[in-house]
């Protein structure tokens, strides 16, 4: 069995990385394994109608994030084949893949567009140059420098519609049981939008939600967790 490499995530620099080109064979295969992605509120409603949206949390800082459900146990995609995608929807948070943002390490608080050197479509030989041959940046990298500076605006918004949810605290702990194939599973680790405390909420504040564009988010949230059977199905699809 072959081990996968240990990613070498380096800064973009025009000297080191002049000749480089990224290749688009089996372009999710970095997620193979990650039963969780992170998405945005802004898909939640596109990715909400395929996959579950859920909340995880980081218990050192007290923080949620919001992640699709691929799978139903670690390192189980259903949604991953030989490197390709099986879905309809492609969450934007893997789409620039080798090429990631990292804060610069003499300044935290400025980031820097970086690669993955390690990764199988990174190359001299084929693929979309990031340089020019004057050593401008390419047209393709410019366009990804554009994409990532979207998603980290994105992210910024999806971080204070979380907190909102956990100011009126809306994300309550659950846990999923399913049947998977004449057994049962649970699902541990995962908070949901409590239902019962969102219709308790006084006028004014579901009024707020609404006008932040919070509301329809949760509904999208709440209306894709349908979607936990669909893993179940896919997982006796594939067995």
């Amino acid at each position: 069995m072959t081990s996968t490499p240990t990613p070498k995530i380096m800064p973009l620099n025009k000297d080191v990385h002049g000749a480089l080109k990224i290749n688009f064979e089996n372009p999710y295969a970095h997620v193979a394994g990650d039963h969780l992605l992170p998405v945005t509120a802004h898909e939640f409603i596109v990715a909400g109608a395929e996959y579950p949206i859920v909340f995880v949390k980081n218990e050192e800082k007290n923080t949620y994030q919001s992640v699709i459900m691929l799978g139903l146990s670690s390192k189980q995609n259903l949604f991953v084949k030989d490197g390709n995608w099986q879905g309809t929807y492609v969450p934007v948070a893997i789409r620039n893949y080798p090429l990631v943002l990292v804060h610069d390490q003499n300044d935290k608080d400025r980031l820097l567009v970086a690669v993955d050197e390690t990764s199988a479509r990174v190359g001299n030989d084929t693929g979309e140059a990031l340089f020019n041959e004057d050593g401008t940046e390419s047209e393709f990298l410019a366009k990804r420098k554009e994409h990532m500076a979207e998603f980290l605006e994105l992210g910024q918004v999806t971080t204070k519609m979380i907190a909102k949810l956990q100011s009126l605290d809306l994300l309550k702990q659950q846990v999923l049981t399913l049947n998977v194939q004449g057994e049962e599973r649970r699902i541990n680790g995962i908070y949901l939008v409590d239902e019962q405390k969102l219709a308790d909420l006084d006028d004014v504040t579901l009024v707020e939600l609404h006008k932040n564009g919070y509301l329809k988010v949760i509904y999208a949230h709440l209306l894709s967790l349908q979607h936990t059977q669909k893993l179940v199905l896919r997982i006796a699809q594939a067995s």
